[in-house]
C-alpha cells in the first residue's frame, strides 16, 4: 500500500499512515508541500494519503480544506477512515547537545503551538519549518548545536539526534484527527458500521434564518448528532464553488458575506441519507446544481496513543 504524506519518514503523519494498516506493508509517498501529497494520489504515485485535518489544541488544519473540497468536487476524492493520534512531542537536538545551550526550536506551525507555553517558559524561539521530522533533518544536516527540534522520539532515533525532553506538549489530552483519503468510483458510499460519520461542505444563503433552518436538518433527528461545524468566506473557495456566490451591486452586502460550511455529523448509518436530501433543499443552487459536496462517510475514528516511543525499528 503506497501512502502519501506531507513531511517525511518519523513525522506524525509517518505514524497515522503506518496505524491505518496495521498488519500490511506500507510503502510511504514523502511530499513537502500540501497540495503535492494530493497530487501523488492523483497520478497514482499513491493509492491513498494520510493528512492531518485537526488539533485539539491548535485547531484546524486549513490548508487541507480547499483541496479537500477541489478533489471531492473534481476527481472524486473521499474520506474513507480516520484515526485520533495522541501527540506526545519530544525536544531533540545533536548528539552531546544541552537544553541550557539551546535558543532556538524549529518545527511545523502546529507542533509549536502546541507547545507554546512550554517554549516561553524555556525562553526558547520558535522558527516555522515546514515539517516536524524535517526540523529534525535541518539540524542534523548543519550541525546546529545551539537549535532543537519539536519532532517524535521516532525522528530522534532514525537521525541519530538526542532526546532533550518529552512530553513537552502544553496538554495532555493531545490529539490530531487524520484522515484517510483516497479515490472512490462509488457515489458516497455508506460504510457497513450501526453508526456513521460524515464529512459535508455546504453553502447556504447569507439571509436572516439559513444557517437556524439548516442546523434542523440534524436537530430534529433522533441520534443525529452535529458534531463539528466551521465556515470560511465562499469568495476564497475554488472557482467551482464561487459561482454559487449571489450577485450583488456596489455597496451593497448581499453575496459578499456568503460563507461556505465544513460540517462533521454522526449518524445511524441508515440515516445518512435522510440529513442530506434535507440539505440539498436548504443550500444555494447555480444551473441546477446544488452547493453541497459529500466528502466523505467513514467509520468514527479511534483513540491511538503510540507517539511516545518509537513506533518501528531503527530505518
Amino acid at each position: 500500500m503506497k501512502v502519501a504524506i506531507q513531511g517525511t519518514y518519523g513525522s506524525y503523519s509517518e505514524c497515522a499512515a503506518l496505524s491505518f494498516f496495521p498488519g500490511t506493508p506500507v510503502e510511504l509517498v514523502p511530499r513537502w508541500r500540501y497540495a503535492d501529497v494530493f497530487a501523488a494520489v492523483d497520478t497514482g504515485e499513491a493509492d491513498c494519503m494520510a493528512i492531518p485535518i485537526e488539533n485539539t489544541t491548535e485547531g484546524s488544519v486549513y490548508q487541507y480544506y480547499n483541496l479537500l473540497l477541489e478533489y471531492a468536487f473534481d476527481r472524486r476524492f473521499r474520506i474513507v477512515d480516520e484515526l485520533k493520534l495522541k501527540i506526545r512531542h519530544a525536544l531533540i537536538g545533536l548528539p552531546g547537545s544541552t537544553l541550557a545551550g539551546i535558543r532556538e526550536v524549529r518545527s511545523h506551525y502546529q507542533a509549536l503551538g502546541q507547545c507554546r507555553e512550554y517554549l516561553r517558559k524555556a525562553g526558547l524561539t520558535p522558527i516555522e519549518v515546514a515539517d516536524t521530522a524535517g526540523a529534525a533533518q535541518e539540524i542534523k544536516a548543519n550541525g546546529w548545536s545551539h537549535v532543537a527540534a519539536i519532532a517524535s522520539v521516532q525522528a530522534a532515533l532514525d537521525m541519530g539526534l538526542q532526546t532533550l525532553d518529552t512530553d513537552i506538549q502544553d496538554r495532555s489530552d493531545n490529539y490530531t484527527r487524520f484522515l484517510l483519503v483516497k479515490r472512490e468510483e462509488e457515489d458516497d458510499r455508506i460504510p457497513e458500521t450501526a453508526v456513521a460519520k460524515c464529512s459535508v461542505v455546504f453553502c447556504i444563503p447569507n439571509v436572516e434564518g439559513s444557517l437556524f433552518r439548516t442546523l434542523a436538518a440534524f436537530g430534529t433527528r433522533r441520534n443525529v448528532s452535529l458534531i463539528r461545524v466551521e465556515s470560511r468566506p465562499l469568495a476564497g473557495t475554488i472557482p467551482q464553488w464561487t459561482r454559487f456566490a449571489q450577485e450583488h451591486t456596489e455597496g451593497e452586502e448581499r453575496g459578499v458575506w456568503d460563507l461556505v460550511y465544513y460540517a462533521d455529523f454522526l449518524a445511524p448509518a441508515n440515516r445518512v441519507r435522510a440529513v442530506l436530501d434535507h440539505l440539498r433543499d436548504l443550500v444555494l443552487e447555480h444551473d441546477g446544481d446544488t452547493a453541497l459536496q459529500v466528502v466523505g462517510v467513514y467509520p468514527n475514528g479511534r483513540l491511538l496513543d503510540r507517539t511516545g516511543e518509537p513506533w518501528r525499528k531503527q530505518s
